[in-house]
């Protein structure tokens, strides 16, 4: 694993200890999972499909994060590189 993967998946410094105060995250949350049970209630043989799609979309999901995360660690490295150079 690398260092950047380390570091997006928690093994390099404590990111378990991260606190997700954020009430519009659980509120987000809290409207998808009531449009899945509408969706479940009016059309039950979709329950499969929908796990599915939700499994893919969180694949999808994680690999953009990770990438976004990426670019910013490789900004922030560059960025230590420039400050590094005489003024």
């Amino acid at each position: 694993m690398s260092i950047l993967e380390g570091l997006f998946f928690g093994s390099q410094v404590p990111f378990d200890e991260v606190n997700m105060d954020c009430p519009e995250y659980y509120r987000a949350g809290d409207k998808v999972s009531e449009c899945r049970a509408e969706i479940i209630k009016h059309h039950p043989e979709l329950a499969q499909l929908m796990e599915e799609y939700e499994n893919a979309q969180m694949e999808q999901n994680e690999l953009g994060r990770f990438h976004e995360f990426s670019v910013g660690v490789r900004v922030g490295a560059q960025l230590m590189i420039e400050m590094l150079k005489e003024l």
